[in-house]
């Protein structure tokens, strides 16, 4: 029931815990001393005294505010605790993220990973903040009213002792038979989240091939199955609960008929009471009994809610503890950002997809990689990036194996723009800000206007301008045209341009090469794109076709040797005459 692991995982935990459980125990005390007040008040009209009443309304008005006052502490470290839980693990599934790098999604779906870091983290909240404290707590309870009801009567304490573990031991068995029917309603929590996430990214395809009915079809599937595993995890906890009212309750009936037992023996007294004091023990032991089982009930009830925490603990432990993509390093000259590829290769599913190629992509100059679609452009980019993973043969940048690069690094240096590029709700400033938080405004706008941007910015709102997700109120050609100034912003070594010019309007493709031939005189470029149009002033061209280059050379020298890129070139040409007549 309890994770150690995991409660390591948040400094200050068990401190939180223990004064949780702590203010608890003192509020049990207080409640113990009202029972007390009530008795001796109670026996003092039955021996024909005359109470003071305005002291016991003092004693037990006193005693209530205390009991509200530790309740209310306990409750605020158990909303700190919970609030601590979200933000620390949140915090580190993010970096946990970081640190993997790009290539996180291999190690996880994107989908699962939202799914623990929301659902998964709000469920375990409440496993620390709720469940662990009150079965400490309630442990401390019991022991508590064992000793004091022994006082009074041991044989009815020794009663309620032997019915006490009984709630624990029903939480423990209900956790192992739980575990096949939690691991099912998980698995398909899961498979629901990730076609959900699926039909949302692919929805604009689905319309188009009339597939959104079949879509439909899948996903009211799955919601089905959620649904059905979903009432038998609670039909179980049903059965459960239902199970420890009947422990409770049977507990406190075998309590209260041994004490009356013990009353007709006179084996019950109350030491420093007056009278009748076997009365007066009895109707403690009854007020008593209540305090004895509630704490355990509430633990049994928080069992239930606790339970899908402790499970998804498991996953999010596994997450947690997924080895980093490396510790890395960082490039040994600093100075040098010629990128080399040798004799590398790449498999999909054991299928050779990258097929032992050499490129070289030299500073200071402009390095275009064509090709048909599918023939393997866009998956040498992902391995320059890290996105890919497990790669054959070298890619080295600088002097300085890819492999080991430290991700952050990687990162820093690297940047790719693609043809959908992803904004932020917000202003322009929050968006372009990620790139380098420490930029003044001033340097937002010479980036904005090296893309011939700042004049439209500031025709809106200026730098306050706010954007949809997805910067959806920009046209495609602006959109692209800020993913270039927040990436010139950062100032990386190496810019990836994949189809960055692919779908926009022609002034915004015009503006984006003249950029590209401009960043050549001092950064290493990469461009890749299915217009040869655009590759015509490059420095060297590699044409691809099914994991392997083919060609290289300069446009010239391509065109003059006549093969494929030579053909494809013309090809476009005639399409673009075409279009234009």
């Amino acid at each position: 029931m309890l994770n150690s692991e995991l409660l390591n995982y948040i400094s200050g935990t068990k401190k939180n815990i223990a004064l949780n459980v702590l203010f608890r125990w003192f509020g049990l005390l207080m409640n113990i001393l009202i029972s007390f007040s009530i008795v001796w008040i109670l026996n003092q009209f039955y021996q024909g005294e005359n109470p003071d009443y305005l002291f016991f309304i003092f004693l037990l008005t006193g005693l209530w505010l205390l009991k509200f006052f530790f309740e209310r502490k306990a409750e605020l470290y158990g909303f700190s605790l919970s609030q601590k839980v979200k933000k620390h693990l949140r915090l580190r599934f993010l970096r946990k993220i970081i640190k993997i790098g790009p290539s996180y999604s291999q190690k996880m779906p994107s989908s699962k990973i939202l799914q623990l870091a929301g659902d998964g983290v709000e469920q375990l909240q409440t496993y620390y903040s709720g469940f662990m404290p009150q079965l400490f707590f309630s442990i401390l309870a019991t022991l508590t009213m064992v000793v004091l009801i022994a006082f009074i009567n041991v044989r009815t304490s020794l009663v309620l002792l032997i019915f006490s573990p009984l709630i624990p031991i029903v939480i423990y068995k209900g956790l192992s038979i739980a575990r096949k029917i939690l691991g099912r309603y998980w698995k398909s929590y899961f498979d629901l989240g990730s076609t959900f996430m699926d039909n949302i990214q692919g929805l604009t395809i689905a319309k188009i091939y009339n597939a959104d009915e079949y879509k439909h079809k899948v996903m009211n599937e799955k919601a089905e199955d959620f649904r059905v595993k979903t009432m038998k995890l609670l039909t179980m906890q049903l059965n459960s609960i239902n199970v420890m009212d009947i422990i409770a309750f049977g507990g406190v009936s075998a309590g209260i008929i041994t004490a009356f037992l013990q009353l007709r023996k006179g084996n019950i007294a109350i030491e420093g009471f007056n009278g009748d004091t076997g009365l007066m023990g009895m109707i403690l032991i009854l007020l008593l009994c209540y305090d004895f089982f509630v704490p355990l009930r509430i633990l049994g009830s928080l069992f239930h809610v606790a339970m899908n925490g402790i499970f998804a603990s498991t996953f999010i432990t596994d997450f947690l503890n997924l080895p980093d993509e490396n510790n890395g390093k960082e490039i040994s000259d600093k100075e040098n950002f010629d990128i080399t590829i040798n004799a590398m290769s790449f498999s999909f599913n054991e299928n050779d997809f990258i097929k032992g190629i050499n490129i070289i992509f030299p500073q200071n100059q402009m390095t275009s990689i064509v090709g048909k679609s599918g023939c393997g452009k866009s998956t040498i980019v992902n391995i320059l990036s890290g996105i890919l993973t497990g790669y054959k043969g070298s890619i080295k940048i600088g002097n300085t194996e890819n492999r080991d690069l430290m991700n952050s690094y990687r990162m820093k240096h690297i940047n790719i723009i693609t043809h959908n590029p992803y904004f932020f709700k917000g202003s322009v400033r929050e968006n372009m800000l990620l790139a380098n938080e420490n930029a003044t405004d001033n340097d937002i706008e010479q980036a904005l206007k090296e893309v011939n941007l700042l004049n439209f910015i500031n025709s809106q709102n200026g730098l306050d301008t706010l954007l949809n997700a997805n910067a959806e109120n920009f046209s495609g050609g602006q959109k692209q045209r800020l993913a270039i100034a927040r990436a010139l912003l950062q100032n990386p070594d190496v810019f990836i341009f994949d189809e960055a010019t692919s779908n926009i309007e022609a002034e915004s493709e015009e503006i984006i090469m003249s950029l590209i031939e401009k960043l050549k005189q001092e950064k290493t470029i990469i461009l890749i794109s299915h217009r040869l149009s655009n590759v015509v002033k490059s420095d060297n061209i590699y044409y691809m076709e099914d994991g392997n280059i083919i060609e290289k050379g300069t446009h010239n020298e391509l065109i003059s040797a006549g093969n494929k890129y030579a053909k494809l070139y013309q090809y476009q040409k005639e399409l673009e005459s075409y279009g234009k007549n």
